[in-house]
C-alpha cells in the first residue's frame, strides 16, 4: 500500500461510523489507536481489499483500504463490485453492472444462510466443490456471462491474456455455484440422488441437467461420472449431518 489512512477520528466523522467498528474493520487504522480494546476477529472473516468505490463514498479519499470481512462476502451489493475471491488488488475488483444476475446470486447466497444455517450450507459448499469442477471441465455453459467479464477485463489491459484463474472465471459462475449449493440443501433431492432405484436416481440426474444445462451433452464416462459424484456427493453430505444413510451409501460405493 502506498499511504496510509492516519485519522481515525476524521474517518469516523466522514463515515458516520463508530471507532469500534472502523478500528475492527480496516486493519490500516488499527496502528492509529492501538489502545481500543478491539473484539476478537471471527473465524470466518478474511483480510482483504475494501471495495473500492465504499472507500471514496465514506471517506472521500482514493486511498485502497484493508478489511476484515466475511470469506463469503464476495459482491460489494451497493457498487456492483466483485470484491472477493481471487481479488488481490483493488484494480481488480470487477464492475459487475452488465452482468446483474451475480450480484442477486450473492443476496441469494445470504439468503441461504439466514435459512439453513451456515452449517449445511458450509457443507454443502465444501462437498459440491469437486462437482462444479468436473463440470466445468465438461464443457459446463456459463451462457454469456464470463465472455462479458472477459471482454471487460481485456479491455481494461489488452495486451495481457486475462488469467484462467483471475476474478472474472470466479465471478462468472457464481450464479450457478450457489443454484448448485441451493439444490444439495434440499433433504428430497439427496435422498432421490442417493436411491439405488435406477429409476429414482435417472429421475434426480433428470432434475439436475434441467437447473444445469451443459454445452454439449454428457457422453460416455462423463455420464457415468457426473451420476457417481452427484450420488456421492449427497451421500457425504447425509453423513456429515449424522445420517446413517450417508453412511451406508459411501461404503457401498
Amino acid at each position: 500500500m502506498e499511504s496510509r489512512l492516519t485519522s481515525l477520528d476524521t474517518l469516523c466523522i466522514l463515515s458516520g461510523q463508530s471507532r469500534q467498528h472502523l478500528a475492527r474493520t480496516i486493519s490500516d487504522l488499527q496502528a492509529d489507536d492501538r489502545s481500543l480494546d478491539r473484539p476478537a476477529i471471527p473465524d470466518d472473516h478474511v483480510l482483504r481489499w475494501a471495495c473500492r468505490r465504499c472507500v471514496v463514498a465514506r471517506t472521500g479519499a482514493t486511498l485502497p483500504a484493508q478489511i476484515w470481512a466475511p470469506i463469503h462476502d464476495n459482491v460489494c451489493i451497493r457498487h456492483k463490485l466483485w470484491v472477493g475471491q481471487h481479488v488481490h488488488a483493488p484494480e481488480q475488483q470487477l464492475d459487475l453492472s452488465r452482468t446483474p444476475d451475480i450480484v442477486r446470486a450473492q443476496q441469494r447466497y445470504w439468503r441461504l444462510r439466514r435459512h439453513h444455517g451456515p452449517a449445511l450450507i458450509d457443507i454443502c459448499q465444501d462437498v459440491t466443490t469437486r462437482l462444479w469442477t468436473g463440470l466445468a471441465h465438461r464443457h459446463y455453459r456459463l451462457v454469456r456471462r464470463a465472455e462479458i467479464l472477459h471482454d471487460l477485463v481485456r479491455a481494461k489491459g489488452p495486451e495481457v491474456e486475462p488469467d484462467m484463474k483471475a476474478p472474472w472465471l470466479t465471478a462468472a459462475g457464481f450464479p450457478e455455484r450457489v443454484a448448485l449449493i441451493h439444490m444439495f440443501t434440499s433433504p428430497r433431492w439427496r435422498k432421490l440422488a442417493m436411491s439405488d432405484d435406477f429409476y429414482v436416481s435417472i429421475d434426480s440426474i433428470a432434475e439436475f441437467h434441467q437447473r444445469f444445462p451443459t454445452g454439449s451433452p454428457l457422453r460416455g464416462t462423463s455420464r457415468i461420472w457426473l451420476t457417481k459424484t452427484v450420488k456421492s456427493s449427497a451421500a457425504e453430505i447425509e453423513y456429515r449431518l449424522g445420517n446413517p444413510e450417508g453412511i451406508a451409501t459411501l461404503i457401498a460405493n
